[in-house]
This record gives C-alpha cells, sequence and structure tokens, in this order.
C-alpha cells in the first residue's frame, strides 16, 4: 500500500512539472511574439475616439486564449477597458488579475501600450449610444476614474451579482448602469444574457462600432485562404488524355 501510495504521489508530482512546463513554455512564446509586436492605432483612427469610448481586444497569453476558445464568439476577444482623454493625453481604465499583471483589480494605462499588447487586428472600438442628452459618454470615464480611485480588487469568482469586486466587463457594465440606468445585460425579454461574453458590446442597439479590426482581419483571413486556394489549383498535376 505505502509503495501505492509513493507511485501515486510521484506521477502527481511528473503531471504538475508537465502542466507547469507547458504554461511556461506556452506564455513564453507567448512574450516572445509581443515582444516584437508594433501593432499600433493610426493617427486617422486616434482622430475618431472620443472620452468614454469602449475598447475590446485579444490579449496574449494562455488566459487570454482560453478567454477566446472558451467564449467561441464571432470576434476574438479576451479583455476590454474604457478610454479616457485628457486634452491630447489618451489611457484606458480597466480591471485585471495580479495573476496576469503586476498590479490587481481597477487600474490605468497608457493607450499605445494597450494596443500593442494585444495581437494584430484585434482591436475593436465601440461608442454607448444611450445617452443622446449630452452627447456625450464623458460619464462612462468619470465613473471608471471613480472606481479607480477606490482600488476596486479583481474579481477571481467571476460574481456580477458582487460589486465589492470587478472583472473587466463587469466595470463597463457598472459603469454604464450606475452612470445611465441601462442595464446593457438585460435583453429584450428581460432575462439576464451571459455576463461574459464580449459579444453584449457589439450589439447595434446600444453601441456604435468606431474601428473593427476585427472585420479587417477576416478580410485579410479571406484574401489569403484565397490565395492558398489558387496556388494549390496551380500545383494541381496535369493529366494528359
Amino acid at each position: 500500500m505505502k509503495k501505492v501510495i509513493i507511485i501515486i504521489f510521484v506521477a502527481l508530482i511528473f503531471l504538475a512539472a508537465c502542466a507547469w512546463a507547458f504554461v511556461y513554455v506556452y506564455n513564453m512564446r507567448s512574450d516572445q511574439k509581443q515582444a516584437v509586436n508594433y501593432y499600433h492605432l493610426t493617427p486617422e483612427e486616434i482622430s475618431k475616439l472620443k472620452d468614454g469610448d469602449i475598447i475590446l481586444r485579444h490579449g496574449f497569453g494562455l488566459v487570454s486564449d482560453l478567454i477566446v476558445e472558451q467564449l467561441d464568439e464571432n470576434y476574438d476577444l479576451s479583455h476590454c477597458a474604457i478610454l479616457c482623454k485628457d486634452s491630447n493625453h489618451y489611457y484606458v481604465i480597466h480591471s485585471v488579475s495580479s495573476s496576469v499583471s503586476p498590479a490587481d483589480g481597477v487600474q490605468s494605462q497608457e493607450l499605445e501600450p494597450f494596443i500593442r499588447d494585444s495581437w494584430k487586428n484585434s482591436v475593436v472600438v465601440v461608442r454607448y449610444k444611450g445617452d443622446t442628452t449630452k452627447g456625450s459618454n464623458s460619464g462612462l470615464s468619470r465613473r471608471a476614474r471613480a472606481y479607480l480611485k477606490q482600488e476596486i480588487p479583481f474579481d477571481n469568482s467571476f460574481d456580477i451579482n458582487d460589486s465589492s469586486e470587478f472583472y473587466c466587463t463587469e466595470l463597463l457594465w457598472k459603469c454604464i448602469m450606475n452612470e445611465y440606468g441601462d442595464d446593457i445585460l438585460m435583453d429584450h425579454f428581460n432575462k439576464r444574457k451571459d455576463h461574459m461574453r464580449f459579444d453584449t458590446f457589439l450589439d447595434t442597439a446600444r453601441f456604435q462600432i468606431i474601428i473593427n479590426h476585427q472585420d479587417r482581419k477576416n478580410r485579410e483571413n479571406h484574401k489569403l485562404a484565397k490565395l492558398h486556394s489558387r496556388f494549390l489549383l496551380n500545383q494541381r498535376p496535369v493529366v494528359k488524355p
């Protein structure tokens, strides 16, 4: 019996070591890709941005890829943030876990590195359409800044009913709900949507899409697929009669 326990213990250690090695190698390769990533918004695109816009993206790393894989949405998205604009200074406020970030919870980051930390052609910028009276979404950035000052921690349990901690989409939901009284997670039948999904922010009834690199990615992938098909057709052997 003692021998069996030892074998099981060694096997568990081996499996744990394999899992650690997989995560380490995966993230190392992801970091290498990120290090040479020069993804950015063009000056023309930056000129379209307004205070309170929402930025969606697919980040680097195993956690981000697992989120994309698990959600399996039309767009590959794993994270989101609220844009803050002071004169010509742009930064974002978002909520990130300390497991993938030096800081935990609601925090700020300059816009340029936020975009650079995204997979190429993954960024989508949307604008909330509900506040028609003021003609501005600055209320969203104002709410986000307030939560930043409160140092709200990250919600690792992803409990939408717990307002003491926020995960990334929960922060956006809270800002819209508390500023404009609009529960974007309620559908037309007054039923609660899946609060983990990003396509909530792609609902054109509530949000205007300002920048969409995901469509550009899909078009490029379609072109590559067509080129590949043509290449394969040209490589087919000619059958002589």
